[in-house]
């Protein structure tokens, strides 16, 4: 990207984008409103001060390099797990948002969405929407359901049709999972199963699949054969050696009824 280009009342030339309908506020000039000045260095690269390169001021108020706040979308979360701390501005946790970056926050927005409504529609059949994370003043979740369903659920991003898909519950990822190939991250839509295990009235949509050396909802897809839990992914070298009485035995037995 290159630099505006116009410069200020005062001579001072615009660090801001070239194009932009309505110019950054002037970095160099005395304004005791500006949160921000030439000195300052980006707060996201840390290397560079911010008249160096074309930056963007969010709606927070607070101004970035434009290729260092773009860098940090498109890399996106951390892990195998979706989530949306990068989605919020360094500084002040708002969410990011800016006319210049629009092509690259759309596909994130909608993926925020989808992964905000399958939360709560599962925040609902689990009977959680009276629970005292929600209800109870004084918690981080107070009056925001969607924030709680959201952090409750771990939800994946298939790596064929780019859908989100739940995996269990947050409380049982592995933080910062990196070791793992994003190719066997495969929703049960697009696993490669038989017409006659799909539902007659959902289809694939709402598919789940078990890991294959225990009971916990399957997130990877591997060998192209193969289901595995987080737990078991990271093990996966042990577990896959072990004989069958050494491995984790189901609670329901052989019977198979539900377990409460």
């Amino acid at each position: 990207m290159e630099f505006c280009g116009k410069s200020c009342i005062h001579g001072h030339p615009c660090r801001g984008l070239n194009g932009e309908n309505v110019c950054l506020p002037c970095l160099s000039c005395n304004n005791t409103n500006q949160k921000h000045t030439a000195n300052d260095m980006c707060m996201i690269c840390y290397t560079e001060p911010l008249p160096s390169s074309p930056c963007i001021k969010l709606e927070c108020d607070h101004i970035f390099h434009y290729e260092c706040i773009r860098q940090i979308l498109e890399k996106r979360w951390l892990g195998s797990r979706i989530t949306f701390g990068f989605l919020l501005c360094p500084i002040c946790k708002t969410r990011i948002s800016h006319p210049s970056l629009e092509e690259v926050l759309h596909p994130i927005n909608c993926l925020f969405e989808d992964v905000k409504i399958k939360s709560l529609t599962r925040l609902q059949h689990d009977g959680l929407f009276n629970c005292d994370a929600i209800n109870k003043p004084g918690g981080i979740f107070y009056q925001d359901p969607a924030g709680y369903a959201m952090e409750r659920y771990a939800y994946y991003e298939c790596s064929k049709c780019g859908k989100a898909y739940f995996g269990g519950e947050g409380r049982c990822e592995h933080e910062h999972n990196d070791d793992f190939n994003p190719a066997d991250l495969v929703c049960g839509g697009c696993v490669d199963i038989s017409r006659e295990q799909e539902c007659p009235k959902h289809g694939k949509d709402f598919i789940e699949f078990k890991c294959r050396y225990c009971c916990s909802l399957a997130v990877f897809y591997c060998f192209g054969t193969t289901h595995f839990c987080n737990t078991c992914h990271n093990n996966h070298t042990v577990v896959t050696n072990m004989s069958k009485p050494q491995l984790p035995q189901c609670p329901a037995g052989e019977s198979s009824f539900s377990v409460n």
